[in-house]
């Protein structure tokens, strides 16, 4: 599998989305941590479970340490990514940019035709949008993001 095609601009773009649907603003700089979460399969798969209840950042790193051995890395791999699909969103009119932060204008809708990854990122979504609840400093010393 190539991975510049799997994690590409539409999925990008379905992750931002629809994590954004839980939110009426979202800074700049949590965004940029959507798909790290996303990117990682075995993370996807667990925050897409229904049984999945997330406790708080620090839990599921603890509980999880082996998702978060490469974070840095996905995060500076999905950083353009992250931008490209932004920029997308704002072009069709989907987010606005305003002080920093991400508004979202008309919601972003699962269908089914997406695909499998498509709704897995979708069901996916409302723990992504929890985990990035937590203060964006201590999210980015928790995954230890080097900036």
């Amino acid at each position: 599998m190539n991975i510049d095609f799997y994690n590409n601009i539409g999925i990008g773009v379905i992750s931002i989305g629809s994590v954004l649907n839980h939110y009426e603003k979202l800074s700049i700089a949590k965004a940029c941590l959507i798909l790290p979460f996303i990117s990682h399969q075995e993370m996807l798969r667990y925050l897409s479970r229904k049984t999945t209840k997330i406790k708080s950042i620090e839990k599921l790193i603890a509980d999880k340490t082996s998702y978060f051995s490469n974070f840095n890395k996905r995060y500076y791999d999905a950083l353009c990514l992250t931008f490209n699909s932004l920029q997308y969103l704002n072009d069709t009119g989907y987010i606005k940019f305003l002080d920093g932060n991400i508004f979202l204008r008309k919601p972003f809708e699962q269908n089914n035709k997406l695909g499998n990854r498509a709704n897995k990122i979708f069901s996916a979504s409302k723990n992504v949008a929890f985990l990035l609840n937590e203060n964006t400093y201590n999210l980015y010393l928790n995954l230890r993001v080097e900036l």
